[in-house]
């Protein structure tokens, strides 16, 4: 840990959290006065965050993870994007950052990753992802030619879809992170446990999924590392192994709240 985490950790939480909000109110004004605006707008089809303080909570959007099922059923449309942790707690006060619920959901990386070369192979959701993905994906003949000569820890961090899950639910810090983290693979289960927080009373459907083989097929020794290398920290935070045989013992320590230590 370096100097200045050590000092941001020695701080309360919600002393933190107000230094932050106050200079990013003070020096980004217009763009915080665009996020405000975006807490009042009433949609059904795209971005707001609106929904989050109906609710009291905050969703923290992983792409790849069932988001946009959620957002759907639980907010009515697409909440906050793919917005990091961090960011929200420059949207929010500290007061309301620390009293809304916050939940994201994971995915086991190897199988994130099919399921985002597959989704961006394919068209994405939008320009964006085309354009991306023709420029950075095509030229690859296969999955495994993509991991071997594509995934580094730089590239990764080129375009969200790839980014570490762990990127977008602990802020640079380590100061904050979810009250409540689903797994993809137990959604079932831990969505029951997410609606009921909310007090909504609705089931998840699964929308916007990626149609390929099971992710295990697509890997080779190489690949399996290559990806257990550049996703080091989600394996170790979240608790992942390649075939999921961990996963009793990650909803285990999540439930004992010793899932992560941020």
């Amino acid at each position: 840990m370096n100097i200045k985490n050590r000092l941001v950790n020695s701080l309360p939480v919600s002393f933190f959290l107000w230094l932050r909000w106050f200079k990013y109110r003070s020096k980004k004004r217009s763009r915080y006065e665009f996020f405000q605006a975006q807490r009042q707008i009433e949609t059904t089809d795209t971005y707001s965050y609106k929904p989050f303080d109906d609710t009291k909570s905050i969703f923290i959007h992983i792409p790849k993870c069932a988001g946009v099922s959620i957002t759907t059923k639980l907010y009515g449309n697409l909440a906050g994007g793919h917005l990091k942790i961090e960011d929200y707690t420059r949207i929010f006060s500290p007061r309301e950052f620390l009293n809304y619920y916050k939940f994201t959901v994971v995915r086991n990386p190897w199988d994130r990753l099919v399921s985002s070369y597959h989704f961006l192979s394919k068209g994405g959701m939008n320009d964006t992802d085309k354009l991306w993905s023709k420029e950075n994906i095509s030229q690859y003949t296969d999955f495994k030619t993509f991991v071997k000569e594509w995934v580094t820890p730089e590239n990764v961090m080129k375009y969200y879809h790839f980014i570490p899950q762990t990127e977008f639910i602990f802020d640079v810090h380590n100061a904050v992170k979810p009250d409540f983290i689903a797994f993809l693979e137990t959604l079932d289960d831990d969505f029951t446990e997410i609606s009921h927080n909310l007090n909504i009373a609705v089931e998840i459907d699964k929308k916007n999924q990626s149609n390929h083989d099971d992710y295990k097929s697509y890997y080779d020794a190489e690949t399996i590392n290559i990806v257990a290398e550049v996703y080091e920290r989600d394996i170790q935070l979240l608790g992942y192994n390649f075939d999921n045989s961990s996963l009793k013992k990650q909803v285990c320590k999540r439930n004992l709240g010793q899932l992560t230590t941020g």
